[in-house]
C-alpha cells in the first residue's frame, strides 16, 4: 500500500529546500564579494532571513560552510562538462585543460582563500580541498585520453604528476598574486610549461625507439642489405 504524501508536505518541503538553497547561495555571494569568513548572522542578512532560521537549517556554522564548499566545488565540476574530443595530439588536448582550467581555478580562488583560514582545524574543509585536487587529476587524464597511450605506467604517472603540479591553484596563485600577472597572462605561462613538460615526456619516450632504429642502420647485417 503507498503512503499517501499531504500536498501541505510537500509544499512545505518544496519551501523549506529553497530556504536551504538561499542560505547556501548566500554564503558564496558573500565570499566572492570578499569576506573570506562570513559569519551566521551576516548570511542570514544577506538571505533576508532571521539568524534562527539559518541554524534551523545548519547545526553550525562549519556546517554552513561545507554546504557551501560542496556547492562550489559541483558548480565548478561544470568547466568540464563537456566530452573532450576525439581526435587531436597530445598538444592540442593539453592546451584544451589547462584553458578549462585555469578558468576553473580563477572561479573557485575565493573559496580557496576561505578554506586556506580553516583547512588546519576543520577537517571537512581539508577533505573537500583533497577531493577537489584530485577531480582535476582526472580530469587531466580524462582530457589527455588517447594521447597518454604510448607512455608506460610509471612514464604515464610521472607525467600526470608533473602536469597537475603545474596546472594546480597553488601555481596559478602564485603567478596571480605574487606577479600580480592577468588571468591571460597567468595561462600563457602555464601552457608554455605544462607543454615543455610534456615534450619532455614525449623526447623521453621516443629516445629508445630512436636509439634502436639507429642500431639497426648501423648493423653490419643492414649495410649488407
Amino acid at each position: 500500500m503507498k503512503t499517501r504524501i499531504d500536498g501541505r508536505t510537500v509544499k512545505g518541503l518544496r519551501v523549506r529546500q529553497q530556504v536551504r538553497e538561499s542560505i547556501i547561495a548566500a554564503y558564496i555571494d558573500l565570499i566572492r564579494s570578499g569576506v573570506p569568513a562570513p559569519t551566521a548572522r551576516e548570511t542570514a542578512e544577506r538571505a533576508g532571513l532571521s539568524l534562527r532560521v539559518v541554524f534551523n537549517h545548519f547545526s553550525d556554522l562549519r556546517a554552513l560552510r561545507l554546504a557551501s564548499f560542496v556547492r562550489m566545488q559541483a558548480q565548478s565540476s561544470e568547466f568540464f562538462s563537456e566530452e573532450s574530443p576525439a581526435g587531436g595530439s597530445a598538444v592540442d588536448r593539453l592546451q584544451l585543460f589547462v584553458q578549462k582550467q585555469t578558468r576553473r581555478l580563477e572561479y573557485v580562488t575565493p573559496f580557496h582563500h576561505a578554506a586556506a583560514m580553516v583547512e588546519s582545524v576543520d577537517p571537512d574543509v581539508a577533505e573537500a580541498l583533497r577531493t577537489a585536487r584530485n577531480a582535476a587529476a582526472r580530469d587531466l587524464e580524462k582530457t589527455l585520453g588517447p594521447a597518454l597511450k604510448p607512455f608506460s605506467r610509471s612514464e604515464k604517472r610521472a607525467l600526470l604528476m608533473s602536469l597537475h603540479m603545474v596546472c594546480s591553484w597553488d601555481s596559478w596563485e602564485f603567478l596571480r598574486k605574487h606577479y600580480h600577472l592577468s588571468p591571460g597572462r597567468a595561462r600563457a605561462i602555464i601552457t608554455n610549461v605544462a607543454l615543455s613538460v610534456l615534450a619532455a615526456a614525449q623526447q623521453h619516450v621516443d629516445a629508445p625507439q630512436a636509439a634502436i632504429v639507429q642500431t639497426c642502420r648501423q648493423s653490419p647485417n643492414h649495410s649488407a642489405k
